[in-house]
């Protein structure tokens, strides 16, 4: 079982209501929304006051911190909502999130065996930072978790010729859903589709950095030497009159049939239409800042890009190494997106 633990906030409401909306700072309501995207089993709210606390619970405002309280009455405290807890869930074996600042959890932390304290160390502006990141980031993943999943053999005729298309790989999870993986575009008039036979179907690495990457990541894994032929870049003929005779074709065809298979194997997409050129690579480079940027997106132990030779890539959990951590979408533009047709 998964159990949040939210503490209280001095901000309140003026009369009595639920406790879920009794607390009325920016970091409370951040920290609920956030306990709520993790889809926990049970969300209480640590209070100073009343001590554990059920959201839908009717309290009366009050002014009471544990800052204004002795060490003495505090280990009270703690006992007292150990006990509750206790009642309530197994507190050697189930998982217990605190979002609660030092002093709501130092006594509470010797009885749980199971807990993690995602935004330890951070303060307020900071908390409230990567609160906001990771909600973003949570409604993204709806937004094209929601879409139509397209999976090698895909109609082309069902894709739009403009847009965004963002992958998802097998394995790999984030806000309880399928994790994106890489957010692409293109940058030619009508080359949705072509943008993604070069990645799906056409075996040239040096029309696709994406099955590049793939390529490297599995040399790399099996410490294979032909990474040094990979890395050399055949496009101009310039390069093809330099490099050629040091390069083992047959074994490129090899590799480049491993990368086909992996990716037509783990990774399927979703779409959605901009035709404006500026506009989707304004919104490409924003999406991919956000999922960046968010604390909760991570590779999973087995991620084929840990052995990616790119440092982003194993540092971002993402097939990408441009537009990371740079401006991530705002609430107006997830909006936007949220509107706009898909396919």
């Amino acid at each position: 079982m998964k159990i949040v633990l939210i503490s209280c906030a001095k901000g309140k409401l003026s009369y009595k209501s639920k406790a879920k909306n009794l607390y009325i700072s920016n970091l409370f309501r951040s920290n609920l929304k956030y306990a709520e995207s993790l889809n926990p089993d049970k969300i209480f709210i640590l209070s100073a006051k009343h001590g554990l606390v059920d959201l839908e619970e009717e309290l009366e405002p009050y002014e009471l911190s544990l800052s204004m309280i002795s060490t003495k009455e505090r280990e009270t405290w703690a006992k007292n909502v150990i006990r509750k807890l206790g009642e309530k869930s197994d507190l050697k074996k189930d998982e217990i999130i605190f979002l609660a600042g030092e002093k709501y959890r130092r006594y509470l932390l010797p009885y749980i065996s199971n807990y993690k304290i995602p935004l330890k160390g951070l303060g307020f502006g900071k908390q409230l930072k990567v609160l906001n990141d990771i909600l973003r980031c949570s409604q993204l993943h709806n937004l094209f978790g929601e879409l139509k999943r397209y999976h090698f053999p895909f109609k082309e005729e069902e894709i739009p010729l403009n847009g965004i298309y963002v992958l998802f790989e097998n394995g790999e999870k984030a806000h309880g859903k399928e994790r994106i993986v890489r957010i692409g575009s293109h940058t030619g008039k009508d080359q949705l589709r072509s943008r993604l036979k070069q990645h799906f179907v056409n075996e040239n690495k040096d029309r696709s950095i994406f099955r590049k990457n793939i390529g490297r990541a599995i040399l790399n894994k099996e410490k294979d030497p032909f990474l040094n032929q990979w890395e050399l870049d055949l496009t101009t003929k310039e390069a093809k009159d330099k490099f050629s005779n040091s390069i083992n074709f047959e074994k490129q065809k090899e590799v480049e049939k491993r990368v086909s298979k992996y990716i037509q194997n783990n990774f399927n997409f979703a779409v959605m239409e901009i035709e404006n050129k500026e506009k989707r690579l304004e919104m490409e480079s924003k999406i991919i800042s956000t999922v960046s940027l968010c604390k909760d997106c991570h590779a999973s132990d087995k991620w084929l890009g840990l052995f990616s030779t790119k440092e982003k890539i194993r540092e971002s959990g993402l097939w990408l190494v441009n537009e990371l951590y740079k401006e991530p979408l705002n609430d107006k533009e997830i909006e936007e997106l949220a509107s706009i047709n898909v396919k």
